[in-house]
């Protein structure tokens, strides 16, 4: 059955010549990690894009192999979010402009300037 995939024959084509449903020999192929009818197929196993580790099977469709991978990965490619609520505010207590993401109805650039306008301080008791 695997030969049979290996050289290019479709599951339903094995199915028929092994006497078998085609999702069994859908679920065999897979778990040999025969995904593909094509010479290389043992080629394209998934990689996590990070660390370049292997991916278990169970993360089929998976970018990273943890979560750690996938935050170190997009903290070093900032330039690939693709980021469509950003908006562009000018702080109500220093004056600067900055840029908020998800949030339309910010007034501060930050804490410390919440605090000091808020309540005329450097971010303690006067």
């Amino acid at each position: 059955m695997i030969e049979l995939r290996r050289r290019g024959a479709s599951y339903g084509q094995i199915a028929n010549e092994v006497e078998l449903s085609r999702n069994t020999v859908k679920s065999i192929c897979r778990r040999s990690e025969i995904l593909i009818a094509s010479p290389d197929a043992q080629a394209l196993v998934e990689y996590c894009e990070h660390c370049q580790t292997r991916l278990p099977r169970v993360a089929h469709g998976r970018r990273f192999c943890s979560d750690e991978c996938r935050l170190d990965w997009w903290h070093a490619h900032p330039d690939r979010l693709n980021r469509k609520a950003v908006y562009t505010f000018t702080c109500a207590a220093c004056g600067k402009d900055f840029e908020a993401y998800g949030n339309k109805h910010r007034k501060y650039c930050t804490h410390n300037c919440y605090i000091r306008d808020r309540f005329g301080t450097r971010g303690g008791r006067p």
